[in-house]
């Protein structure tokens, strides 16, 4: 099959490209001021609007002004005549654009904005200016990086997850379920699980499984947030630490390294694989959740790209791998692959793999299903 050739660059892809930071600063501003929320009961002027959110009617003006330049505000017009005072704009009343009371309204069941400190973080931003510089050195300049326990990004992470987080561990759950249902007790291993959302998506399915989500102290603030908020909290434990070097207390019939294996290089990521593998009983599953560049169209494959440049600025040598990649590791590791889904159309695979040997830890607890 022929690629089709990548869009032209013009001197109008180049501006919105130039100027697409100013539109994420200000979709991150009017977030933080609560200019949606503000609109939930109608649309109001700018004077309205800068009571209603406590900011200075002036700034506020040019702020919205803009953000309805850019589709992030709509506008409803009152007459075509200029306000009284300094002529800057028309007696414009401002609106929530279509889609904006799902995804951007805070008391919405669908509210999106919590993905500002995800995807538009200080340390991203900063570390993006130098990127010319990541490249030159070919690894990330942060100290400490996204691997080091004190890097501090991955609470917030652990808040709420992505737009993909809840898609993917629906798959893995699918994925899982008919094999679950032959297990009396399921125990489950959620590995650098941050917000345990792939490991709590398992237990409110099975209701007899028992989970243990391993993280940094800050992160497992977030992970029991959610266990409580899902009702769960009696049927999941925690363990404080390093998924490299702390005590797994295993064996465990699933094991899940969700979102993990991107940050560490082959090798490191092999090394984790085969660990893990070794706290599975006889018969039990790894399953691991990635985004993946797998040598298609790169626009096709947008979101696993950039994930792989952030784990370039980020951290020592991560980057999103191939599904092939994935595969190797896995074999590598002692593990053979059972399935590999797709997760709709995003570049994002839910691998799934059980021991080519029985372990010693599975040997000697594989009855006590």
């Amino acid at each position: 099959m022929t690629t089709p050739p990548a869009p032209a660059v013009t001197r109008q892809s180049l501006l919105e490209t130039l100027q697409a930071f100013k539109r994420t600063s200000l979709l991150r501003a009017t977030v933080e001021l609560g200019v949606y929320d503000a609109l939930v009961a109608g649309p109001l002027d700018a004077p309205g609007l800068a009571d209603a959110v406590g900011a200075d009617p002036r700034a506020l003006r040019i702020l919205l002004g803009a953000a309805a330049a850019t589709g992030l505000l709509d506008t409803v017009t009152e007459t075509e005549t200029e306000t009284e005072g300094d002529g800057n704009h028309g007696d414009h009343r401002y609106a929530l654009p279509e889609g904006a009371a799902d995804l951007l309204v805070s008391s919405s069941p669908q509210y999106a904005g919590h993905a500002l400190k995800v995807n538009v973080s200080d340390w991203e931003w900063e570390a993006m200016r130098d990127l010319a510089a990541v490249v030159r050195k070919g690894g990330t300049l942060l100290a400490p990086d996204a691997t080091d326990e004190a890097f501090t990004y991955w609470s917030d992470f652990a808040a709420d997850g992505t737009f993909v987080t809840r898609a993917a561990a629906a798959t893995l759950v699918d994925g899982t379920r008919a094999w679950a249902a032959g297990l009396r007790q399921p125990r489950v291993l959620d590995v650098g699980c941050g917000h345990a959302l792939f490991g709590l998506a398992f237990a409110r399915e099975h209701p007899h499984a028992v989970v243990r989500a391993l993280d940094r102290p800050d992160v497992l603030v977030r992970a029991r947030a959610h266990a409580e908020r899902m009702g769960l909290s009696e049927r999941v434990g925690f363990i404080e630490g390093d998924a490299f070097t702390t005590g797994l207390d295993g064996p465990y019939d699933l094991v899940i390294a969700a979102n993990l294996l991107p940050m560490f290089p082959r090798d490191q990521g092999t090394g984790l694989l085969r660990r893990l593998a070794g706290v599975l009983r006889p018969g039990g599953r790894l399953v691991t959740v990635g985004f993946s560049v797998d040598g298609g169209p790169p626009a096709d494959e947008h979101a696993a790209h950039l994930l792989s440049l952030l784990m370039l600025i980020s951290t020592p040598g991560g980057e999103a791998h191939s599904l092939e990649t994935t595969r190797r590791m896995l074999a590598d590791a002692g593990l053979a692959e059972l399935s590999a889904r797709r997760v709709g159309p995003l570049p994002v695979h839910v691998v799934t793999a059980e021991p080519l040997v029985a372990t010693t830890a599975g040997l000697q607890e594989g009855t006590s299903r």
